[in-house]
């Protein structure tokens, strides 16, 4: 099968959406079907990496150009390369463009959103849908669409609230590198930080959004270090360091980290360095004592990457109570949920779990076992399940 994935953003940015397509094409790809990434930008200054599938990245200026251009480009590149289906990721603009180019062919549609395409949280400003513009587009995108796939619970009910027909949303959750985040050192990442050997580390990963919940964690590592005075918190992702104030005024300094971001370890890089081959997250997760997911709301959080990313590593996981988190974490069996936006209720969950290490231990099995079913070829497989289907039809 000739698959398109569309995209408008791809590696080596960082991001779910990215480790997704990722993921996805490089098990498509394994499983024999013939996989493309096409629409992210960055034609010149990313034409050095290098995958074991065509990646078609436009220039720049591609992204100021108007709708009907880039569904033209959409059109010639399905007309030259050949196409089957086209699976495109987010609604919005990849669906919708999608959609548009959909009424002049015959190429199947899949279209999976990410989060904040198809969510609203109108308190924070979040979600596409609160454009009104948009907010159409996006309809007609799930309108046009023969599947829509969701990867939590949360993501399916903002389809269903966006209009989107039920007979077409088909659950698949995201998948998970097992083999990568099996390997690791947790020396090599107490010693990447300078921690100390005895140190107890919890981890966060995510480009900083106020609906994460980093704020609630940094406050509710004033209890947790009282109780746990080697206790270390690091928050990996872009933006953090909007945290340093509140980290500052809390008197955590050095034991609240903000690291930035960690590039992806992407072994087909053109001449890549040493360091482009260490593979810091494994690390971490190796080091981590647990896993910290704080989603202030419905909403905040699809199917959190990092946090099967941490559990495929052995590691248990403190979060809150929202869809997505819920969809996977069992509380007492691979993890604790507790109450979302609320400091004092995270931080006696992770003492908690801190100071009963056997159950933190059986709890890191039991994270470890749930990951095991969430394996890309697993996913990937589940994918084209509803590919061939939406073919048939």
């Amino acid at each position: 099968m000739k698959i398109a994935l569309y995209v408008n953003s791809f590696l080596p940015q960082i991001g779910g959406r990215e480790l997704v397509v990722y993921y996805l094409a490089t098990a498509l790809t394994k499983l024999g079907h013939q996989v493309r990434v096409i629409g992210p930008g960055g034609w010149w200054k990313n034409r050095k990496f290098k995958f074991g599938y065509p990646v078609y990245r436009y220039p720049i200026l591609n992204q100021k150009l108007p709708d009907i251009v880039k569904v033209s480009q959409l059109g010639y590149d399905c007309l030259l390369n050949g196409c089957d289906l086209i699976h495109a990721h987010v609604t919005y603009p990849c669906g919708y463009l999608a959609a548009r180019f959909k009424r002049f062919s015959r190429v199947p549609l899949v279209i999976t959103p990410h989060g904040v395409d198809i969510h609203v949280i109108p308190e924070l400003g979040h979600g596409l849908r609160l454009d009104p513009v948009i907010a159409e587009k996006i309809t007609y995108a799930l309108e046009s669409a023969d599947a829509l796939t969701a990867i939590s619970a949360s993501i399916e009910n903002s389809l269903r609230d966006a209009g989107a027909p039920a007979d077409k949303i088909v659950s698949i959750s995201n998948g998970v590198d097992l083999d990568r985040f099996a390997r690791g050192s947790a020396e090599a990442g107490r010693a990447w930080l300078g921690l100390p050997e005895n140190a107890r580390l919890l981890v966060m990963v995510g480009t900083y959004n106020a609906r994460k919940g980093h704020e609630v964690m940094v406050r509710a590592m004033s209890s947790v270090v009282r109780a746990e005075p080697n206790a270390y918190l690091a928050i990996v992702g872009r933006r953090n360091e909007v945290l340093l104030p509140l980290i500052e005024s809390l008197g955590l300094k050095g034991k609240v980290l903000c690291p930035g971001q960690l590039d992806f370890p992407l072994s087909a890089q053109v001449s890549p360095s040493s360091e482009s081959r260490t593979d810091h997250l494994a690390d971490l997760y190796q080091a981590a004592e647990l896993y910290i997911s704080s989603g202030i709301n419905e909403g905040s959080e699809g199917l959190s990457l990092a946090l099967l990313d941490a559990m495929a590593a052995g590691v248990p996981v403190v979060a809150s109570n929202i869809s997505g988190n819920r969809d996977i974490v069992v509380s007492g069996e691979n993890g604790i949920l507790v109450t979302p936006n609320d400091s004092e209720a995270l931080a006696a969950a992770v003492i908690d779990v801190l100071r009963q290490p056997d159950w933190r231990i059986k709890m890191g099995q039991g994270a470890k076992s749930t990951a095991s079913q969430y394996g890309w070829d697993t996913i990937a497989q589940k994918y084209l399940d509803v590919y061939q289907r939406v073919c048939r039809k």
